[in-house]
């Protein structure tokens, strides 16, 4: 009988800048609810149990050095369309048709340097969509409708800081 290996998941991850974080807060805030103590971010790209226990954190910050040369060259904004329940548990913004582009040309870029330093042993869900995670929940509630008028203003944000969450 042979040794199970314990395979990880890992979201790849662009955070928003210092002062967007505060930004997004207040937007909570007005809308009714909490702030929230972690980084707001754009999930750019979702590994899903491909990763042996072992190799988590050296491919995770191999891949987040290559992602932070990228978004330095690149400077990415996130513009809001609209606020969306999705998945069943969370409330996130969607980004606009311009950004979206954008965002799915990284998400490209993004798959390919995965192949390139796992060497073809991983991927990224390539149906992945990119999106900014504001809350977690079951139930959508009053304030849900306040966002929705937040986002019809097409708020943006800078993206700034690739990271890794092992999963």
């Amino acid at each position: 009988m042979g040794v199970k290996i314990n395979m990880r998941s890992m979201a790849l991850k662009i955070n928003v800048s210092k002062n967007d974080q505060i930004a997004l807060n207040n937007l909570l805030i007005e809308s009714g609810y909490k702030p929230q103590n972690r980084k707001f971010h754009c999930t750019l790209g979702f590994i899903d149990k491909m990763i042996p226990e072992e190799e988590l954190t050296s491919f995770g910050d191999a891949i987040v050095r290559e992602m932070q040369k990228e978004v330095s060259r690149i400077k990415p904004l996130y513009e809001v369309d609209a606020v969306q329940f999705l998945f069943g548990h969370i409330i996130a913004f969607t980004p606009s048709v311009a950004k979206s582009r954008t965002l799915h040309e990284m998400h490209r870029w993004l798959s390919g340097k995965v192949a390139e330093l796992s060497e073809k042993r991983w991927k990224i869900d390539e149906k992945y969509v990119p999106h900014m995670t504001l809350w977690r929940t079951r139930h959508l509630d009053s304030r849900f409708e306040k966002l929705k008028l937040w986002a019809m203003k097409h708020p943006r944000y800078h993206l700034m800081e690739a990271a890794f969450v092992p999963l």
